[in-house]
């Protein structure tokens, strides 16, 4: 796994000045790719979602593509983000087009023009301290099962929430007060 010391660094010399749009752009770009390193996944197989600033529905912050696509509602009984958020656990699901969700997000085109399936996710919490403003999900996608690649494992996730927990304190300083998908 990528050492994520190295991003806090990088973290610690953009965040003190607080929120800008450009702070909180690079912060998210940044998390993005970390994951997508250390797990051998596109850019289109991490999404961060931030709830607005009630707590009642959740915004896409990355991918770009998604950022005005909609919001889901913390209380969405069908939808695999507002579940890891209420249940305030991380998941993972293998069998990921097998179970009830919502289908809609998956249908937007990505940056390669093609709609590609989620068959595998892994999600956990954004917090820092005692508040709770996201999650991060994980996913692999395909044409088919077979192209999805490798399950996501325990040591996964508990790699994903450990260095989320490091990540959101600097995510927090840059978090705007409002945010309600809307990147300038």
């Amino acid at each position: 796994m990528k050492d994520i010391n190295l991003l806090l660094e990088k973290f610690k010399m953009n965040t003190g000045g607080g929120h800008s749009d450009a702070a909180f752009k690079a912060v998210i770009n940044d998390i993005a790719k970390f994951y997508c390193d250390n797990f051998d996944l596109d850019s289109d197989e991490v999404a961060i979602l931030l709830t607005d600033k009630d707590n009642m529905v959740m915004s896409f912050a990355y991918p770009e593509h998604l950022v005005n696509a909609g919001m889901i509602p913390v209380s969405s009984p069908d939808a695999f983000a507002a579940r890891v958020y209420k249940m305030n656990r991380g998941m993972i699901e293998n069998n990921f087009n097998q179970m009830k969700h919502l289908h809609l997000f998956e249908y937007i085109k990505g940056p390669n023009e093609k709609v590609r399936r989620i068959w595998k996710m892994m999600s956990a919490i954004i917090h820092a301290g005692d508040l709770k403003f996201g999650i991060i999900e994980l996913s692999r996608k395909g044409d088919n099962a077979d192209d999805a690649g490798e399950d996501f494992l325990p040591e996964n996730l508990e790699f994903l929430e450990a260095s989320i927990k490091e990540i959101a304190p600097y995510l927090r300083k840059v978090l705007p007060g409002d945010f309600r998908g809307q990147l300038r």
